[in-house]
This record gives structure tokens, C-alpha cells and sequence, in this order.
């Protein structure tokens, strides 16, 4: 797989989720534009989750 400035290199990442409260992977799609979700959520509302995901994307640098 070569990377590009835009789409860099993946590899294979193991994480501990076992205390996880929530987890939210997001990947490319099939079609330019799209990508592919793959969430879960336990001891954590809807609208918590998405309190703390509203504030990760606030601190992201705009590209």
C-alpha cells in the first residue's frame, strides 16, 4: 500500500478497549466522499456520545 500526503499508510493498531465507554472507528468508503462507520456504545447516552464527539471534532485542526 503506498501513502500519499492525503491518504497515508494504514497498519494493523490493537487498542484495550475493555474499559472503553464507547468507541467510533471511521474509514474510507467505496466512493469518493463516503466513508464507513463502525460505532459502539455501552454506559454512554446518545446524546452524551454525541456531547463528547462534538467536542473531539472542535479540537481537530481544520484541514
Amino acid at each position: 500500500m503506498s501513502s500519499t500526503p492525503q491518504q497515508p499508510e494504514t497498519g494493523i493498531v490493537a487498542i484495550d478497549g475493555r474499559d472503553a465507554l464507547a468507541f467510533v472507528i471511521i474509514r474510507p468508503g467505496k466512493t469518493p466522499g463516503a466513508v464507513t462507520i463502525e460505532a459502539a456504545a455501552q454506559g454512554l447516552s446518545k446524546k452524551a456520545a454525541a456531547q463528547v464527539l462534538l467536542h473531539v471534532a472542535n479540537e481537530w485542526d481544520a484541514p
